[in-house]
């Protein structure tokens, strides 16, 4: 039988009301609350005004098991929220700026070294070099790089926001971050659980290294060629 709203009780036709005003918000926003794995579809459904309720991102960061893309958009986001709070435009994301920023933290973490330029490999030595093996045949990059070990992070979140703020603090890297002439962005993070760049002390401490890396796309959107590297996978 039907019952028309309109002959219910008053505090029954509220109760009735805020459960289809709900149902109506949840059916209408993205459907990101149900998630159990980073897609990169969340990219265009995620935007500065929800992401910091993203479920996944609260996620208890568990080093023996890295959600790798999921790390990657975290700090994708936080970077545009940054960028937004300075009144500057939210770059759009692209999956060749992360594919690259993510081999180069894990060629910084496994051969040793912290620096834009590669000198272990010559085929990946500049970020234009990197650019073009991710699949960028125009690239006009500009890069991030950060190195903190010796500490532990609860959350993805939690760990994306201390990586930003380390670039804001630092006159150099703010700059390149807040870029207007920035149009795109991605992000890559490593994980390194062994000893490096001789910081000892550090690693005898058994919380490993985070190797960070930001690659924002300047000037001309990108165009985009088959890649031959691999971006971000799920441990």
């Amino acid at each position: 039988m039907l019952i028309g709203i309109d002959y219910l009780s008053k505090p029954m036709k509220t109760v009735i009301l805020f459960l289809v005003t709900v149902l109506f918000a949840l059916s209408s926003a993205p459907n990101v609350y149900a998630q159990r794995k980073w897609k990169d579809d969340y990219y265009s459904e995620l935007n500065d005004q929800n992401f910091r309720d993203f479920k996944l991102f609260k996620k208890q960061l568990d080093t023996d098991k890295i959600d790798y893309p999921l790390l990657s958009a975290a700090l994708f986001f936080v970077t545009n929220e940054a960028r937004l709070e300075q009144g500057l435009t939210a770059l759009e994301y692209h999956s060749g700026l992360e594919t690259m920023a993510y081999n180069h933290s894990i060629a910084m973490a496994k051969d040793n070294f912290f620096d834009h330029n590669n000198p272990k490999d010559k085929k990946r030595k500049t970020p234009s070099q990197r650019a073009k093996l991710a699949g960028i045949s125009n690239p006009n990059i500009g890069e991030n790089i950060h190195a903190t070990g010796g500490r532990q992070f609860g959350t993805y979140i939690e760990l994306a926001d201390s990586i930003v703020q380390s670039w804001i603090d630092s006159p150099p890297h703010r700059k390149t971050m807040y870029s207007q002439d920035a149009l795109q962005l991605g992000c890559g993070v490593y994980f390194y659980d062994k000893k490096w760049q001789n910081y000892k002390d550090v690693y005898k401490q058994g919380r490993g290294f985070w190797i960070a890396t930001q690659n924002f796309q300047m000037f001309t959107k990108i165009k985009t060629t088959s890649s031959k590297d691999k971006g971000p996978k799920n441990d």
